[in-house]
């Protein structure tokens, strides 16, 4: 019985509490409609308004610094993208350039070879010791010891090895090189005239050349041409340089700058005599 009545009495307060609520938001409608709130409502606006101003900039500088974040992401992406464009246009740029090369080898070769020989066209592969080429070519093509690498008329060096798909080519440079030259004049007027005969041979300063005749008339920028058995046939080395002028000396030496720049050599021609 005792907690009947207590929950009679809070049924009671809970339904008092709704027309006094009810007549409270009357009264402040009426007063509002007055104009009585009207000092509390701007203290609360000068209270709250900055803290609106500041929430309002922060929303602003977060919604900035997310849409940068965004953007970033997008940059990066194109970034990437643009990277993998640029090397794939290199791959095909160099691609196109050893093409060229290849086709320019190829239209000198035939325009300045033997019609009695054939020629092998071989990929420079790696240098040894920078005496030596590895090329891509061996006796599977016919290739054997002792062949000429040339490019067009230009002597490159001799087959020293042969394995079956690779060939190991000597050159002038290597200290193991000897061999007899002769020394044609530069000078336009006077020209493939023989001045000197001579011998090269490889050191670690470059191609020496020596047995100069003193008063051969040969002077710096004159043309050496092998002509050795081992070779077979007249092939241009390079110019002279570095000629030496000591009087006491009965012969002359110098050295030889060659028409080719082995380290920079990406393809070759091996000379294969026609066994038709």
């Amino acid at each position: 019985m005792l907690f009947n009545q207590e929950d009679k009495k809070k049924d009671e307060r809970s339904w008092l509490s709704i027309p006094i609520i009810l007549l409270l938001s009357i009264l402040l409608l009426f007063l509002n409609s007055l104009g009585t709130f009207k000092g509390v409502k701007s203290t609360v606006s000068y209270v709250l308004g900055p803290i609106y101003t500041t929430s309002s900039n922060l929303a602003i500088s977060l919604k900035d610094f997310f849409s940068t974040v965004v953007n970033i992401s997008e940059f990066r992406e194109e970034y990437n993208e643009m990277k993998l464009q640029i090397a794939e246009y290199e791959v095909d740029n160099l691609e196109y350039q050893l093409l060229l090369d290849e086709n320019s080898d190829l239209k000198s070769q035939l325009e300045l070879g033997n019609r009695e020989d054939r020629y092998i066209l071989a990929k420079v592969l790696d240098h040894i010791e920078s005496e030596y080429l590895i090329v891509n070519q061996g006796s599977k093509k016919g290739i054997k010891q002792g062949d000429i690498a040339v490019i067009g008329d230009a002597f490159v060096g001799i087959v020293i090895e042969s394995g079956q798909y690779t060939s190991k080519i000597r050159l002038p440079i290597s200290k193991s090189n000897f061999l007899e030259a002769y020394i044609l004049s530069s000078d336009e007027e006077d020209s493939q005239r023989i001045l000197s005969r001579a011998v090269i041979n490889g050191s670690s300063d470059g191609i020496r050349i020596e047995n100069i005749g003193m008063n051969s008339g040969v002077k710096n920028g004159d043309i050496v041409v092998v002509n050795d058995s081992k070779v077979g046939e007249n092939l241009i080395v390079g110019t002279v340089v570095g000629l030496s002028e000591d009087p006491a000396t009965t012969t002359r030496t110098g050295y030889v700058s060659p028409a080719v720049d082995y380290y920079d050599l990406t393809n070759l021609f091996i000379r294969i005599e026609n066994v038709d």
